[in-house]
């Protein structure tokens, strides 16, 4: 079965909170979130064009860059994309091929088999940089599974609070929750009080 045909007859709005098949699914590939230099992008809003901007910005200053963003508006290969190349769907297509079985194994999600890919597309391809756009959450959505060097926070508010939690420190300790031992730098937008003092203590 074609890569998108199979993608698209999963459930692309259901959510599979937690990384434990992320992990599976990164191990069967043979963990290229080793081997690559990768910035995850959390917050309520403008993770898209944050990651976007930091792609432009290092793209402009030679480098190979990969970037993963979500949704797509038109074609899945939209969401991955080295040096504002869409991924080939013949890439895809291999991908699905090489690791079908154990996709079908893991029973990962849509987002989860997505993230997956494209961190295995970005290693093949020798990137520089990698920008990962986070889907919901932080510290369980399943760009967090790489372990990011680098974790940029955009304005963090009230969002998906039936999984995030009830009131803002709980929603931004759930994004907070991506930061861990791996991190060697955290940036910010400016936060509210609440916000900030969630965040300095998970970096501490």
């Amino acid at each position: 079965m074609e890569a998108k045909k199979f993608l698209l007859a999963l459930d692309s709005k259901k959510i599979k909170y937690g990384l434990t098949r992320t992990k599976q699914l990164l191990r069967a590939c043979g963990n290229p979130q080793l081997d690559i230099f990768s910035i995850q992008v959390i917050g309520t809003n403008g993770k898209g064009s944050t990651a976007a901007m930091l792609a432009h910005t290092l793209i402009a200053n030679n480098y190979k860059v990969g970037l993963y963003t979500s949704p797509h508006l038109v074609s899945i290969n939209e969401r991955v994309k080295i040096n504002h190349q869409q991924i080939h769907t013949q890439a895809m297509n291999q991908f699905l091929k090489t690791y079908k079985s154990e996709i079908l194994k893991i029973q990962p999600s849509f987002f989860e088999i997505l993230t997956v890919m494209a961190i295995t597309y970005f290693k093949e391809n020798n990137t520089e940089f990698v920008i990962l756009e986070t889907g919901l959450g932080g510290k369980y959505d399943s760009v967090t599974a790489t372990k990011a060097q680098i974790v940029v926070f955009t304005s963090i508010s009230l969002d998906h609070m039936h999984i995030l939690g009830e009131n803002i420190s709980k929603i931004a300790q759930e994004k907070a929750g991506a930061i861990s031992e791996h991190t060697k730098l955290i940036v910010s937008d400016n936060q509210t009080t609440k916000v900030l003092k969630v965040l300095n203590k998970q970096a501490k």
